[in-house]
């Protein structure tokens, strides 16, 4: 997700990126069904398992191959200190291709595995109150989320992000489709992520969104893309025109608490993207590259959000 070019690359429909890394694989299962039928299968509340309160949230995307995943926590507001995003995701663990066993498999680079192996930065955020999510991008290989041709090839990836989920204590898996070499069709989308909310029943499920409509318009089995996403980020950066940017999923059954504006933090609409957001009842302010340098940006958005409220620094917490 390259924000500087995202809003060109839109009309030339071109993009590029780099991630290698490491794999894991393990299994899970479940069922298909609603925040309150999910809550019936595994013993939870209906509340714990959807979405969360009403009113807006604020996503990280931490580019984390040179920046602190734990920064997202020293970023604060209001008196006493709150923390100032909802949301915080781990930009980026790879969809692979394995050439001996001929199928996709997650893959972690090797700052991915440290934030996830050897740091305690997920259970930091946490205890904050911020749900952390593990973004999966494509990795210009013979795999990707809109290449799966079978529900036993989805399933096992599927099963291979529970377990992911399940093992680091994960809130959830952000799909992010780019940068994959494979052939496309319209309904992989949907059967992997029908897949993944079997396996996954308690936990988030999002999709950063760009160039997809195709995918939430398909149906399969009866159901839609938008039927198994918790969230979605419309990342356009720069592109001023918000209505525009989240009509097309409101369209398709994306509703507007599920729903995102994206911005980037080498831009200059964080502030213009907060007021759309707050004015026409968006569920989500997302912010990419969250670096440690982004509290003046972050103040922009906030003086929006929470009437004339300034982002603060925790001290001697950024790094």
């Amino acid at each position: 997700m390259q924000p500087l070019f995202r809003f060109a690359l839109l009309a030339l429909g071109v993009s590029c990126a780099s991630c290698t890394g490491a794999e894991i694989a393990s299994d899970s299962t479940g069922t298909d069904s609603s925040p309150a039928e999910r809550a019936e299968l595994t013993g939870a509340s209906s509340d714990e398992l959807s979405t969360l309160a009403p009113g807006t949230k604020t996503l990280a995307y931490v580019e984390v191959n040179s920046n602190d995943f734990n920064n997202v926590g020293c970023y604060t507001y209001d008196s006493p200190a709150k923390p100032y995003f909802t949301f915080a995701s781990i930009f980026a663990a790879n969809i692979n291709y394995d050439s001996a066993r001929q199928k996709p498999i997650l893959y972690f680079n090797p700052q991915v595995d440290t934030v996830l192996n050897r740091t305690s930065y997920v259970k930091n955020l946490q205890s904050l109150g911020i749900k952390v999510l593990l973004t999966v991008l494509g990795n210009h290989q013979n795999a990707g989320w809109a290449c799966f041709r079978d529900e036993a090839t989805a399933q096992d990836f599927a099963s291979q992000l529970a377990a992911a989920a399940n093992k680091y204590g994960l809130d959830g898996i952000d799909i992010d489709d780019e940068y994959s070499t494979c052939s496309t069709n319209d309904t992989s989308l949907i059967v992997v992520a029908s897949k993944m909310r079997a396996a996954m029943p308690n936990k988030i499920i999002s999709k950063a969104l760009f160039s997809d409509t195709s995918y939430f318009r398909a149906r399969w089995n009866g159901h839609k893309l938008a039927d198994y996403l918790d969230y979605g980020w419309e990342m356009t950066y720069g592109y001023t025109n918000y209505a525009a940017r989240l009509s097309p999923y409101l369209a398709q059954g994306m509703t507007k608490e599920k729903l995102s504006i994206g911005v980037s933090t080498g831009g200059s609409d964080g502030a213009g993207a907060a007021k759309y957001v707050n004015d026409n009842g968006i569920g989500t302010l997302m912010t990419y590259n969250v670096t440690k340098s982004s509290q003046s940006y972050l103040s922009g958005q906030s003086r929006v959000l929470y009437g004339g409220k300034t982002v603060q620094v925790k001290p001697n917490c950024l790094k």
